[in-house]
């Protein structure tokens, strides 16, 4: 994706604000926050993620994840999702900037090599997802993927040492589709990646059963092109639509 979509506003309001006495707690925003990975040429990518907090203009809160801990990110590709907030109901109001704590326990490993991955202000000030102020509405249920860019957000700084600077996008579930279906042979293809002008996205496909499944696609119209294996030959495939809220099923596609 190239842009923060404004809907990561909408939905993560609800992790933050605090509750209104005077509202009606059953007509109260509920939220969950998930987590997925595009994918990067890392064996390993492991962040500890301890906490998201939000500024809502009186100074920055914070809000444990479900299950702090040390997550591998390339666990979370082809429709795998880590929840970060599970549902919960506050009251709405209005955040300006978001931002994500880290722990120091935090490593790349590159042909087998673990490396440190150094975090700076990632376990102090946390990595900021700036933002236009927006209003949270009563009454919404939000559902929320953020989409964590590994192959944008590890960068190597020489010597062997690697740096993190997180690039990632939030989408309500409902803005956004996704693209799945089955190569065959399972062998065929190792990576699939949707092109239009306005949008990039991908994941690897399973090399048992040959399935993929890319999960944040804006809408539109894509060319879809499947990266081969050796002895295989590359294969794109035009024309597919898709649709917010929606699966676009590509069926089997052979790979010669």
């Amino acid at each position: 994706m190239k842009t923060l979509s404004k809907l990561l506003i909408v939905a993560i309001l609800a992790v933050l604000v605090a509750c209104d006495k005077n509202d009606d707690p059953k007509d109260n925003p509920v939220f969950t926050v998930k987590l997925t990975d595009s994918p990067a040429g890392y064996d390993a990518v492991n962040v500890e993620i301890l906490s998201m907090e939000a500024n809502m203009g009186n100074g920055w809160v914070q809000y444990p994840v479900v299950n702090p801990g040390v997550y591998n990110l390339l666990d979370f590709t082809n429709g795998n999702t880590l929840l970060l907030i599970g549902n919960t109901t506050v009251a709405p109001g209005v955040m300006k900037e978001l931002r994500l704590i880290l722990g120091t326990n935090n490593s790349v490993v590159v042909d087998g090599i673990s490396y440190e991955l150094q975090t700076p202000s990632g376990q102090t000030s946390g990595y900021k997802i700036k933002m236009n102020q927006q209003p949270l509405e009563l009454g919404g249920l939000y559902r929320l993927v953020l989409d964590f860019d590994v192959s944008k957000s590890v960068h190597p700084t020489g010597n062997d040492k690697y740096m993190l600077k997180p690039v990632i996008r939030g989408y309500l579930e409902t803005a956004i589709g996704s693209i799945a279906g089955t190569i065959a042979p399972p062998p065929g293809a190792y990576y699939v990646q949707a092109l239009n002008q306005t949008d990039t996205c991908g994941t690897f496909i399973n090399n048992v059963t040959g399935d993929f499944l890319i999960t944040t696609a804006m809408p539109g119209t894509y060319n879809v092109t499947f990266y081969a294996n050796p002895g295989f030959s590359n294969k794109t495939v035009g024309g597919v639509v898709v649709s917010a809220g929606n699966i676009t099923q590509m069926g089997v596609v052979t790979i010669e």
